[in-house]
């Protein structure tokens, strides 16, 4: 499937757009979306999260980012505001079952989206790893994943391929709806510009 059909999981900065867009209208709306976040209203649990995520942005090691699509769901939906930390891949690389917030790869790009625009989605495969897709299970070299995160079953197959030095792959948590690296090959590790550590969801910022 074209990459085009396929551009889903875009994320935009806090207070961006309402939910996700159809390609057409992303791409002709993306530099519109503005980094503003709405009052919060949070409960306790909430609250003493909030207070951490503010000691991170004291020291601009985190961000919040708008959650715009289903491509996450059920982990993440659309509305959700996710915190976005950026110290712990200074002391290693990204691992399987992270999820990650990235620049989108050059293959996005020459579809008209900025190269500042950022998805998130989850490391299913490391460098040196074998990943493919059998009877709607993903398969990292040669054993089948447990994935409890997914909204369902890919509805797909994925012939084998091994990913190269400095790179990731990494996949949507609802696999039939998400542009990711089955689309658009294996991201350069040096695209991701955060870990995904927590968030909010929308009930929390009526």
């Amino acid at each position: 499937m074209a990459v085009g059909g396929l551009l889903r999981g875009l994320v935009s900065p806090a207070g961006g757009a309402a939910a996700w867009l159809p390609c057409h209208e992303l791409f002709a709306s993306w530099h519109h979306w503005l980094p503003s976040l709405p009052r919060l209203r949070l409960p306790a649990s909430d609250g003493f999260k909030l207070l951490f995520v503010l000691l991170l942005f004291s020291a601009a090691l985190a961000e919040v980012r708008y959650i715009a699509s289903s491509s996450m769901a059920p982990t993440l939906r659309p509305g959700d505001r996710a915190v976005a930390e950026k110290v712990t891949y200074l002391f290693r690389r990204p691992s399987i079952g992270d999820i990650v917030f990235f620049k989108v790869p050059s293959a996005v790009q020459n579809y008209g989206v900025n190269k500042d625009v950022v998805f998130i989605k989850r490391v299913l495969a490391t460098p040196g790893d074998f990943i493919e897709v059998r009877q709607g299970q993903l398969i990292v070299n040669g054993i089948a994943l447990k994935e409890h995160y997914t909204a369902t079953h890919a509805l797909y197959t994925m012939e084998a391929m091994r990913l190269p030095e400095g790179h990731v792959f990494v996949m949507g948590d609802n696999r039939n709806n998400s542009c990711d690296s089955r689309a658009w090959g294996p991201l350069p590790i040096a695209n991701i510009v955060g870990r995904y550590m927590t968030s909010f969801t929308r009930s929390s910022f009526q």
